[in-house]
């Protein structure tokens, strides 16, 4: 989503949207389209685990919806960035307590199918890299925040940002669990 992000912040720009909005509106609208792209994803989860889509996915969009429509009506920028804080925040915590133990989160965020012979071990160890990947979101967002940057600034790296991320997981990952198959040393 950050050609999203940086596309439409750009395009807002260009029509000389003020740019608290532009901002509010560019990251409104990767939020969305997000949301959008794993929505099937999370669907398919859902009913792999629970037998069908549950009727808290329901719940959870309407709740992300309202988040959005009040950061359009909000038109802040620090508020925005405080809302993806405390997703990740909340995020972050729901991997500790699947690392801690709570099958319920295990199965919802890193499910295995019934043939599959992925270790717990394996499966805690990437709740581990998700908290520690929100963790460094909330760090960079609130850096952004603490430093009061400009809006410019902070769309360049919040764009960047997940790219960075995905490749410090992809590292991390191969770095601190071994090959699941022997086959793959």
């Amino acid at each position: 989503m950050p050609v999203i992000f940086l596309g439409s912040w750009t395009a807002l720009q260009a029509v000389h949207v003020q740019d608290s909005i532009a901002f509010v509106w560019a990251g409104v609208l990767a939020q969305a389209a997000q949301i959008w792209s794993t929505l099937p994803v999370t669907v398919r989860r859902h009913r792999f685990t629970f037998g069908r889509a549950s009727y808290a996915t329901s719940r959870a969009m309407a709740i992300l919806l309202c988040f959005l429509s009040l950061q359009i009506w909000w038109s802040e920028p620090w508020l925005s960035q405080r809302l993806v804080s405390i997703y990740c925040a909340l995020y972050a915590t729901l991997m500790a307590l699947g690392v801690w133990g709570d099958s319920d989160i295990i199965n919802r965020f890193a499910p295995v199918s019934k043939d599959s012979d992925a270790p717990l071990d394996f499966r805690r160890h990437l709740l581990k890299l998700y908290a520690m990947v929100a963790i460094l979101v909330i760090a960079t967002n609130e850096t952004l925040i603490a430093l009061d940057t400009a809006l410019g600034t902070r769309v360049v790296t919040l764009s960047i940002l997940p790219i960075a991320l995905h490749y410090f997981f992809a590292i991390t990952l191969l770095l601190t669990h071994p090959p699941l198959d022997d086959s793959d040393a």
